[in-house]
């Protein structure tokens, strides 16, 4: 920013100074240089601030007497509320420790009253100004930078967009500030505060018709009347778009990458709007305030795409884990997934000395079955089969599988042989209740398990190998018995039949 441009704008300068002659020279002496600048007097740092809430100023212009320590208060408390503003110090001494005092506490400037004209001083607030503001610039750019890093530190988009809005907040100095998702044919306004949601419903949207737009109010009460609602809830505002492509989720990527779809082009959509305000107080906001919210918007964006993208990741992800540990028949665990699994908790009990029970199943005379009504309609018994040993297990540790064919299997971690025991029965009256035809079966009318039940305490000398094979003895007992029942390894050769 160079002087000539500060040399075409009328300036606002607050001018603190309880001395009132002192003070009408100081409007003469510029007035008399031919400067157009728009001044506003107080007598005290602390009617300042409450100005602040009301008024923007480009400047400051403080009288000091620095025989009394409290106006140095006062040039403290000017540099806490209005860090942004330059502060130009009028005193009537020229004493270099009390000029270099005032400069170390904040000040940009510091002038003898019986020195100066108006020409000096309009130019030392010019120049204080230019030099104010690059200063703030330089600062802001490098809270942008940590801003950015530690939105990078989330993944999460919600935490993304809180951590962001905080740090606009702070940034900006608001009252408050947001992000509003705003979906096409969707109102929600999950997050939002009662005044915020009233806020957004009385914003027009139809106002941000490109990505670059922005809306930005210093005062409401200057609103046109269409827009005089809003006055009522805040003072000042500024609304910025968040556009996003409208991304193609993976499995529609991959049909245009096979498809050789090099034409595609993702079009932008509104995604929401980043929002401050102030409830009470009129706030300019700066073009380079803008820019630097563009710009940090921007990396919002990519923000949303990478997380619909990991969101998308995740669910191919979760399809990908159950294609990997599911039958794709049945829907119940695989082989694979079952040898995993029994061998994780014979090992988790041998540590624990604590019992676990295996329960594997044989659909009787399966073959005949299938050679009556066809190998789909098989498929469909096997399904309806393994859904009833999955509802016959309650606890998130147990497990029904596909063991092979026609042979499903329950794994019962921390399950004793009485246990076992009433898990089977509850399988076997369950399938009786379902009553699934079978005309072709020699021991009943409809299908019908033969069920092998073992439980073991594991031991380091063996391995879950030694389970499987007692269970299935006894699997093979059941059907040497003439199968449509159990037999459990503690109470040998327990025959029992539900039709």
């Amino acid at each position: 920013m160079t002087t000539t441009t500060w040399e075409n704008k009328a300036l606002k300068i607050l001018l603190i100074e309880d001395n009132s002659t002192d003070a009408n020279w100081l409007k003469t002496a510029l007035s008399n240089c031919g400067c157009q600048n728009h001044f506003t007097q107080v007598t005290k740092a602390e009617k300042a601030v409450v100005l602040f809430q009301h008024e923007n100023f480009d400047a400051i212009l403080l009288d000091l007497s620095f025989s009394d320590r409290h106006n140095l208060n006062e040039l403290n408390i000017l540099r806490q509320q209005v860090p942004q503003l330059p502060i130009i110090v009028l005193t009537s001494t020229d004493d270099p420790k009390l000029v270099a005092l005032s400069i170390h506490q904040g000040a940009r400037d510091c002038l003898v009253k019986g020195k100066l004209t108006g020409v000096t001083l309009i130019q030392t607030v010019q120049r204080a100004i230019e030099r104010q503001h690059d200063e703030f610039r330089l600062s802001q750019k490098a809270s942008m930078k940590g801003m950015l890093e530690r939105i990078c530190n989330f993944m999460d988009l919600e935490a993304i967009l809180k951590t962001t809005a905080r740090e606009i907040q702070q940034f900006l100095q608001s009252d408050r500030a947001f992000f509003y998702r705003c979906p096409l044919g969707q109102t929600d306004a999950r997050g939002i505060q009662p005044l915020d949601e009233k806020f957004v419903r009385a914003i027009d949207f139809s106002a941000l018709p490109e990505p670059t737009s922005f809306e930005a109010v210093a005062d409401t009460r200057s609103m046109h009347s269409s827009k005089v609602g809003l006055s009522a809830l805040v003072r000042s505002y500024l609304i910025l778009p968040i556009w996003s492509e409208e991304s193609l989720d993976i499995e529609d990527n991959l049909s245009l990458i096979t498809a050789d779809r090099s034409d595609y082009r993702p079009q932008q959509s509104l995604w929401g709007i980043l929002v401050a305000y102030n409830f009470d107080r009129v706030q300019e906001w700066h073009d380079w305030e803008i820019d630097f919210l563009q710009q940090l918007t921007a990396k919002v964006t990519t923000a949303i795409g990478q997380s619909r993208l990991c969101c998308q990741l995740q669910i191919a992800n979760q399809k990908l884990q159950k294609l990997a540990i599911l039958d794709g028949l049945t829907g119940i665990a695989n082989r694979r997934y079952f040898d995993l699994v029994i061998d994780q908790e014979w090992q988790r009990l041998t540590r624990g000395q604590q019992p676990l029970s295996l329960i594997l199943c044989d659909i009787d005379y399966f073959k005949a079955y299938n050679d009556t009504y066809g190998h789909q309609q098989g498929d469909r018994c096997l399904q309806q089969v393994a859904q009833i040993l999955r509802q016959s297990i309650k606890r998130p540790a147990d497990l029904a599988a596909r063991y092979g064919g026609e042979e499903l299997a329950l794994i019962l971690p921390n399950t004793d042989y009485r246990g076992a025991w009433c898990v089977a029965q509850r399988v076997l009256r369950q399938l009786a209740r379902e009553q699934i035809p079978h005309p072709k079966s020699p021991v009943s009318q409809f299908v019908t398990l033969s069920l092998g039940v073992a439980t073991k305490i594991p031991e380091r000398s063996h391995s879950f190998r030694n389970l499987i094979d007692v269970a299935d003895k006894y699997l093979y007992q059941a059907k040497q018995a003439g199968r449509n029942r159990l037999v459990n390894d503690e109470i040998s050769n327990l025959l029992v039949s539900y039709y």
